[in-house]
């Protein structure tokens, strides 16, 4: 070994020992600390299992509580919320729900061709392609009303609103 190692573990060892002691005479306690035994039960003392009052319960009582002698602890509905704002104010009268209204158009006009008196109008949504008249419905959900040159009016069916669709004279194709 060289002799820096043998400083070093002549340090630590001396460390070692300096914290032992320190922490045996912070503790109070004078000889080896070491695990203490617990008493049999037979070499226990017995307590009394009500403590007068004025006297500290003792420790082993813990062990004797009869737990069924308690109870949940029980609210009243009518509480509430127990942390909430309290105010004099009365609350504000509910919205009254909106009416239901048709999904925005998500058609796509791609144009239309006119035959006498039949009007076709091509229509896409998504990548469908729809060649639709007037009075037809498209997926039971729209039915195409009337085509003029300001745009296509459509009815949605589940909730018989009328919507239009503009074409502004040309094909809006991407």
């Amino acid at each position: 070994m060289k002799p820096t190692e043998k400083a070093r573990r002549l340090w630590l060892a001396g460390a070692l020992l300096a914290t032992l002691l320190v922490a045996q005479w912070v503790s109070g306690e004078e000889g080896e600390a070491g695990p203490e035994t617990l008493p049999d039960s037979a070499e226990a003392p017995h307590f009394q299992k009500e403590a007068p009052a004025g006297r500290n319960a003792p420790e082993n009582e813990a062990a004797e509580l009869d737990l069924g002698r308690l109870e949940r602890r029980k609210f009243s509905a009518q509480a509430g919320d127990i942390f909430g704002q309290r105010s004099w104010v009365p609350p504000p009268r509910p919205e009254p729900p909106r009416r239901p209204s048709p999904p925005p158009m998500q058609f796509r006009y791609l144009g239309k061709v006119v035959e006498g008196n039949e009007t076709r109008v091509f229509l896409a949504l998504g990548e469908r392609n729809y060649i639709v008249r007037p009075g037809e419905s498209i997926n039971n959900q729209y039915r195409l009303d009337e085509v003029s040159d300001r745009g296509i009016t459509f009815t949605y069916l589940p909730l018989n609103a009328r919507q239009m669709l503009a074409t502004a004279g040309t094909a809006n194709i991407p």
